[in-house]
């Protein structure tokens, strides 16, 4: 078996098209479809069910992309060993976190990481914390940031930020007669006196409110649900989109209400802002963490890049590469 056998049997998988997957990989159609055809024949044994859409692993493909993402981890993990003993010259570091995450906070600290070690490969990972759960557990990347429980047994987890959720509001929305002066988004960047000394909200003022919420990320409706039942209540969703930038759109347009973490008001560098409301701490706050695979051999880069990030966010969070 070589990589690129490997590689391509896992990108069909994934991609659950042989089409998708050839545009994926930079070769054609038909090239590709020859190429797995090739694989099977090697092997005796189908990896692929054609008969139906989208294409499904057979369970002979499940095994084999299971054991194909554990051998390119091996091989990674080797490479990097190697390249160890280079010091920080050459190697890779892999990193995973949700769309979201990437862009409003690891974007600038990767840009830092790259003007400092140009030779070192960075390669960014977006999915969701379950997936990106799978990814550690397999050994595909190195580190993922992002909020949630993790099994110590399984994962080794540092504390990087802590995050606050805030109810938002669009000016205009008849809910704000029924609530107090709001913060404005400067008021909690520039942690103004009305800042600290506004006090939390009751957040069941609102339950007979219209909510927006995210159908994928850390902040989707999972998180809006368990907030809201803390509280006694269940959200009414009046709209379900993708991502919670989406929803903050929603919100600035007054087509609802939703649940905002303070990265996107911190980070998200937009224009237009809804009016705030803090919640308690029991509700609003959670961890931003770094999450490896505990006892994965870690490469010097990889430890290099977890050290610097660590660095940005002792001095001020991200807010220092703004």
């Amino acid at each position: 078996m070589t990589t690129q056998q490997l590689t391509y049997v896992i990108a069909v998988s994934e991609c659950q098209s042989i089409s998708k997957a050839a545009e994926k990989l930079f070769v054609t159609q038909p090239s590709l479809s020859q190429y797995i055809h090739s694989i099977e024949k090697q092997l005796g044994i189908k990896l692929f069910d054609r008969s139906v859409t989208p294409l499904q692993m057979t369970d002979a493909g499940r095994l084999y992309v299971e054991w194909a993402r554990k051998i390119l981890a091996m091989e990674e993990s080797m490479n990097n060993a190697i390249s160890d003993l280079m010091g920080l010259e050459t190697g890779s570091v892999r990193i995973g976190a949700s769309p979201f995450r990437v862009r409003c906070l690891l974007a600038r600290s990767i840009a830092a990481f790259h003007a400092k070690y140009p030779n070192i490969h960075l390669t960014i990972h977006e999915a969701d914390m379950k997936q990106l759960r799978d990814q550690l557990l397999a050994g595909e990347i190195d580190f993922a940031v992002g909020t949630g429980d993790f099994e110590e047994k399984q994962f080794h987890v540092e504390s990087l930020a802590e995050e606050r959720l805030y109810l938002g509001v669009a000016a205009g929305h008849p809910l704000t007669e029924k609530l107090p002066e709001p913060l404005s988004a400067e008021d909690i960047i520039q942690s103004t006196p009305k800042y600290l000394r506004t006090e939390p909200i009751d957040l069941t003022l609102a339950k007979d409110e219209s909510f927006v919420a995210a159908s994928a990320g850390e902040h989707d409706l999972e998180k809006l649900k368990s907030v809201c039942r803390k509280c006694g209540f269940e959200p009414d969703i009046a709209y379900g989109v993708q991502t919670i930038e989406t929803v903050f759109s929603f919100v600035c347009a007054n087509m609802g209400i939703a649940l905002l973490p303070d990265s996107l008001i911190y980070y998200g560098n937009f224009r237009e802002h809804p009016n705030y409301y803090p919640l308690p701490d029991a509700l609003a706050l959670c961890r931003i963490s770094l999450i490896s695979r505990r006892n994965a051999f870690l490469s010097k880069a990889a430890a290099e890049y977890a050290l610097l990030l660590k660095q940005l966010v002792d001095v001020g969070t991200w807010q220092m590469l703004q």
